[in-house]
């Protein structure tokens, strides 16, 4: 190859890696530009639907405080129940076997019931929980979508089809010029080998 043509081409490669430059720098700032407008998106789907995530929140916290609640009163019952059978006066009494019968049968009546409204609101705030994840993932996917249907998103997408573009022409040009130590490239190093090649010209 003559040193005019490898020059002419060295001149090329120069304005393609130059013009992936800027490319990058649009990249940058259009991601910039994207990210703060997924945040607003965000912000504004998440007010739109504020007031049903609060109730969720606050069903949550109420669940909790009804089980802690229920939780003492399981306490309290076996408690009782406990002082009951050791009252050595109750014991003496005639009608202890059937009292203990009774209070027996309504003491476990009393505690499978407040142990089944614990589970119910456990189950319930599972459920919430889920709900709430969801509805985040939900929201981001949304967000997403309405960030989509800008024209920066579909700018983004064309100047990273143009970028991919300009990497694989300067990956098998460089790869043709002589006295070019590597032909990898990337933002990095980019400056350097466009003064590589800015030698390469004016030998």
């Amino acid at each position: 190859m003559s040193d005019a043509s490898i020059k002419s081409r060295t001149t090329f490669v120069i304005s393609l890696l130059n013009n992936l430059k800027d490319i990058y720098e649009e990249l940058k700032e259009l991601s910039s530009d994207i990210e703060n407008c997924s945040e607003s998106f965000y912000e504004n789907l998440f007010k739109s639907s504020r007031v049903e995530v609060e109730n969720d929140i606050e069903n949550y916290k109420n669940n909790i405080q009804k089980m802690e609640q229920l939780n003492i009163n399981v306490t309290t019952k076996i408690n009782e129940w406990y002082s009951f059978i050791k009252d050595t006066n109750e014991i003496r009494k005639v009608t202890f076997p059937i009292k203990l019968y009774f209070r027996k049968k309504a003491f476990k009546k009393t505690i499978d019931k407040m142990n089944s409204e614990i589970l119910d609101l456990s189950v319930e705030n599972r459920f919430i929980r889920e709900k709430i994840i969801n509805w985040e993932q939900e929201l981001s996917v949304r967000a997403l979508q309405e960030m989509k249907k800008g024209d920066e998103f579909s700018k983004y997408e064309e100047l990273n089809r143009k970028k991919d573009h300009l990497v694989s022409e300067l990956t098998y040009l460089l790869a043709t010029i002589p006295d070019l130590e590597s032909a990898e490239f990337d933002m990095n190093n980019i400056d350097t080998i466009i003064d590589k090649l800015l030698k390469i010209a004016a030998a």
